[in-house]
C-alpha cells in the first residue's frame, strides 16, 4: 500500500504559478491560433490541457505525481498539448514546406516601379518619339503585363516634381482591371482578351470595348522538373482538366495521381484555360484554407505547389522570368516547345495576343496618341525588351 506523499507549501505555490502561466499562455495562444489561421478546433486543446493540469495538482496531494492514479491527468495534459501546441507547430512547418515549393501568383511590383530610378523596366536607347502632357492616361492591367505598361508610362510621361507614377499606373490584376475600366476609373488596361463574363458585363452596361493588339504571348503548362513527362497533347490537357485523365502513368509518367492546379475565376490565365477547354467542362479547382488579413479562415482557389504530381499553367514570360529559381519545366504541346521562335511563327498551339483595351467613346487625345505609340517601332521595342513577342517586329537600329 503506497503512502500518501507529503506536500509542502512550495508544492501549492509552484502549481499555482504554473496554472497562472498556463492561463495567460492560453489566452494569448488562442488569439495567435485564430490570427494565423489554425482551425478553431485546435483551440479546444487549451482547456483540456488546463483541466489535466488542475487534476494532476489535486490528485498530487494524495498520490504520486507519476502513478496509476494520475495517468488520466497526464493523458489530458499530453492530449491538450498535442492539439493546442504540436498540431499548430506541425501545421506551420507544413505551411513552410508548401511555401518552399510554391510558384507565387505575384510579381514583385516594386522591382518594376517607374518611380524608382533603379527599376528593372525595359528602356529605350533614345528618347521616346511621344511625350504626353498632363493629364496622363490612367493605366491598369494584369500582373504579368505590368512590366510592359509601366515601361510605356516611364518612356512617355514626363512627370514634374510632386507628381507620382502611382497616380497613373496601377496593378489590379485582370479581373479587377476590367471592372475598373467599366466603371471609368482607368483609361487603358493591358490584359488578355476579355472572358465571356467580362463580355457579358460590357454588353449589360452598354459598353463597347476596343482591343488594340500590342504583343503575343504563349500560354504554357508546367510540371515538377523531376516529372518524366516532357509533353502533352491538346486533347490530354482537356482530359486532365476535365477530370477524365487522372494518373501520370496514362501519359508516360509515374504511377501517381495528377494534381491539376487552377487559377481564380476571371484571372487572365484562367480565362486562357477556359478558351482551351472550349465546351469541355472544367473539374472543380483545388482549394485551400488561408489566413485572412484580419484573422479567421478564407477558402480560396489553391496556389500552385510544385509537388511531384502537380501540373499548373501560366503565361510564358511569367513562368520563365518570375519563377526562374523554382524547379519547374515547361511542357511541349503536340510536340512543339513554347519558345519565342515557335510563338513568332504561330506553330505553338496556345499562342495568345494581348491588348490595350479601351472603351469606345471614352478615348481622349492622349489615349489615342499612346495607343498609336505602343504599336509603333519604339513601343514594340519595349515589348520585345521586356521579354514578350512584339505584335509587329520593331525596327532595328543600324
Amino acid at each position: 500500500m503506497s503512502q500518501t506523499p507529503k506536500r509542502s507549501g512550495w508544492y501549492t505555490f509552484f502549481f499555482i504559478l504554473g496554472l497562472l502561466a498556463l492561463l495567460a499562455g492560453s489566452f494569448y495562444g488562442a488569439i495567435l491560433l485564430l490570427f494565423i489561421g489554425i482551425p478553431m478546433w485546435a483551440v479546444f486543446g487549451l482547456p483540456v490541457l488546463i483541466g489535466g493540469y488542475i487534476t494532476l495538482w489535486v490528485r498530487g496531494y494524495k498520490h504520486p505525481l507519476f502513478g496509476r492514479k494520475t495517468c488520466l491527468a497526464w493523458l489530458a495534459i499530453l492530449s491538450g498539448a498535442g492539439v493546442a501546441v504540436l498540431y499548430p507547430l506541425g501545421h506551420e512547418l507544413y505551411r513552410e514546406y508548401l511555401s518552399s515549393i510554391s510558384v507565387p501568383a505575384e510579381i514583385n511590383q516594386w522591382q518594376y516601379n517607374p518611380q524608382d530610378a533603379d527599376n528593372k523596366l525595359a528602356k529605350l536607347d533614345v528618347p521616346a518619339t511621344l511625350t504626353l502632357q498632363a493629364p496622363y492616361p490612367k493605366l491598369d492591367g494584369s500582373t504579368a503585363l505590368y512590366p510592359i505598361y509601366a515601361a510605356f508610362a516611364q518612356a512617355t510621361y514626363p512627370l514634374k516634381a510632386g507628381e507620382y507614377y502611382s497616380d497613373y499606373v496601377n496593378l489590379s490584376k485582370t479581373g479587377e482591371a476590367y471592372e475598373r475600366l467599366f466603371a471609368g476609373q482607368v483609361d487603358i488596361i493591358f490584359v488578355p482578351a476579355p472572358s465571356k463574363a467580362h463580355q457579358a458585363k460590357a454588353q449589360e452596361l452598354g459598353i463597347e470595348l476596343h482591343l488594340t493588339p500590342i504583343g503575343k504571348e504563349a500560354f504554357v503548362f508546367f510540371v515538377n522538373a523531376q516529372n518524366p513527362v516532357d509533353g502533352l497533347s491538346v486533347a490530354q490537357i482537356r482530359q486532365i482538366y476535365s477530370g477524365s485523365l487522372t494518373n501520370w502513368r496514362e501519359v508516360g509518367g509515374h504511377d501517381q495521381r495528377i494534381r491539376a492546379f487552377q487559377r481564380p475565376e476571371n484571372s487572365g490565365s484562367q480565362t486562357a484555360l477556359q478558351k482551351i477547354m472550349g465546351d469541355t467542362p472544367l473539374q472543380a479547382a483545388p482549394r485551400e484554407d488561408v489566413a485572412g488579413d484580419m484573422g479567421g479562415i478564407i477558402d480560396r482557389v489553391s496556389d500552385y505547389y510544385n509537388f511531384s504530381d502537380a501540373i499548373g499553367y501560366s503565361f510564358l514570360f511569367y513562368s520563365t522570368q518570375m519563377t526562374a529559381k523554382k524547379e519547374i519545366k515547361l511542357l511541349q504541346i503536340d510536340g512543339i516547345a513554347p519558345n519565342h521562335a515557335n510563338i513568332r511563327a504561330g506553330n505553338y498551339p496556345f499562342t495568345n495576343d494581348f491588348y490595350a483595351v479601351t472603351v469606345i467613346g471614352r478615348e481622349n487625345d492622349n489615349v489615342r496618341k499612346l495607343l498609336a505609340w505602343v504599336q509603333s517601332p519604339q513601343g514594340q521595342e519595349l515589348v520585345q525588351k521586356t521579354g514578350y513577342i512584339p505584335f509587329t517586329e520593331p525596327a532595328t537600329n543600324p
